[in-house]
Formats: structure tokens, sequence, C-alpha cells
């Protein structure tokens, strides 16, 4: 057989094996594809742009114009929805990969050499987990700004504890395996030892983690655009679309059915995409 041929072959196995093994991966993972494809080709294929006004159809119901109707301004809702996924995905993403690049490096570094160490690294993580996240994004976002940039760093700080507290344990159920004993006996270096053996055992649970605190992200963005401290107007938010419809749900109630409902899926997706990580890297668990 061609080696062409192999490949061609050897992605619909893949998929077929990951659907065999956890149907809520595969789906999770086919909802948020789907999104991600939508959103970042929004602009191919969308007459209208997130903020242009349609004054002759104010508050008009869907239609073939305008599959998912439009808002009090004439606005294409699911123009605007998608590109207010962007903004979610955006901070999902940038949020959960700055959060793990740091919480991760500290629960490795705690975990693996405990002690004084483990105290100065794992005591203020312990600070920031006693407060409520959404008070603690709040208070981030009220004091340094509203730009999407802050809502990220400011998620990645509530997010940072989360990943440390996880790797660290994770860590620790790692490092006394018999492996990492015998890299250590035959010589191998710290750095060696926490990158090559322990880091790659360790990571799965933190992989799940991330998925669920995705879905997450994406709520709190949504939370912190609703009440006026996140994306301002008129750039397109899903949270900012749900404030501005409370106003009209008599006269125009797809205002707030449809960023409502694209939260949800997105965050349906995510958690799909956890708990099928859950049973296709931990299927001892599974069923428990």
């Amino acid at each position: 057989m061609k080696p062409g041929l192999m490949l061609k072959a050897s992605l619909p196995t893949a998929i077929r094996n990951t659907y065999a093994a956890s149907r809520s991966a595969f789906l999770g993972g086919a909802i948020i594809c789907l999104l991600v494809v939508m959103t970042a080709t929004v602009s191919l294929y969308s007459p209208y742009s997130p903020e242009a006004m349609d004054f002759m159809a104010p508050l008009s119901p869907p239609t073939t114009a305008h599959l998912l109707g439009t808002d009090n301004f004439g606005r294409d809702i699911l123009t605007r929805v998608l590109y207010g996924y962007q903004i979610s995905l955006a901070v999902a993403l940038g949020s959960v990969g700055f959060g793990l690049i740091v919480g991760v490096g500290l629960g490795l570094f705690a975990g693996y050499f405990g002690g004084i160490l483990d105290n100065i690294i794992m005591r203020p993580m312990d600070v920031l987990m006693a407060f409520p996240a959404i008070v603690l994004v709040v208070a981030l976002t009220g004091f340094v700004g509203r730009d999407v940039s802050v809502m990220i760093m400011a998620v990645a700080v509530v997010y940072v504890p989360i990943f440390a507290r996880v790797m660290r344990g994770s860590t620790l159920e790692v490092v006394n395996e018999l492996f990492v004993e015998g890299a250590r006996a035959r010589g191998a270096s710290h750095l060696r030892l926490m990158l090559r053996h322990i880091l790659p055992n360790a990571i799965p649970p933190v992989l799940i983690q991330a998925s669920i605190l995705m879905g997450i992200a994406i709520l709190l963005e949504s939370a912190l655009s609703f009440i006026g401290l996140g994306t301002q107007p008129p750039d397109p938010s899903l949270g900012l679309m749900l404030s501005e419809g409370r106003s009209f749900m008599q006269q125009a109630p797809w205002m707030v059915m449809v960023p409502g409902l694209a939260i949800s899926l997105a965050v349906l997706g995510f958690n799909l995409l956890g708990n099928g990580l859950q049973e296709l890297l931990n299927p001892a668990g599974k069923g428990r």
C-alpha cells in the first residue's frame, strides 16, 4: 500500500476508534470543532457585519434574510453570535493556556521537590483558591480594566492555583513509581526526571480539568459582559447580547434565547469533551 493511501485511511480509522472508545469525547469534540470552524470563517459566508444596523428591520423575527432574527438596532443576531464566539473562545483558550503553563510548572516543582519549596509555592495558591472565582475575576477586571486581554489574565489568575493543585497531586502519585526510581538510579537529572518521566504521566488529570475549565471560562466571560465589566458595546459578546435582550423579551424573545442557547452549546461541548477525556485517559474509572 502506498504511504499516501495509508495516511488517508488513518484519519477515518482514528475517528472510528475515538467514537468507539468514548462517544462523549467524540460528540464534544465535534461540537467544539464545528463552532471553531463556523467562527473562524464567519466573514466568508455572512453577508452582514456584526455592527451593521438595518433600521428597516428592527426586532425582526427569524426570516430567510435574518435566519435567527435581528435585535433592536436591526443587527443580524446569527452574525453577532458567531463573532461573539470569537471573544468567548479567545478568553477560554487564552486563560486556560496561561493557567496551564504557569500552574503545571508550579505544581510539578511543588510535587517533585516537596518540603519548603512546596509550602512556598502552594500556600499562595491556597489563598487565591479561598476567593470565589467570580468575585476574584470581577475585582480584577473592575480595578485593571475591561479589555479582552484583561479578562484573559483575570480568569487565568483564577485558574493557575487550580492547575497547580491538580498537577501537584498527580505528581505526588507518579514521583514514587518504580520507573521514576529506576531513572533516578541511572543518574537522570532532576529536569530530565520531571520533563521526561513525571510530566507525561502526571498530565492527564490536568488535561481533563483544562477542558472543563474552558467551559467555565466562557460562562465567566459571559457573566462579566452581562454585568458591564466585560466586552463593551458595540462589540458583540454573548453575555452582552443577553443583557441587551432583557428589555425586549416579550417583543423579541429570540434576542435572549439565541445567545443563551449559544452559551449552553459551547459549555456542553467542553463538558462532554472533559467527560470523554476522563473515559479515554482513565478507563479504569469508567462507570464509577
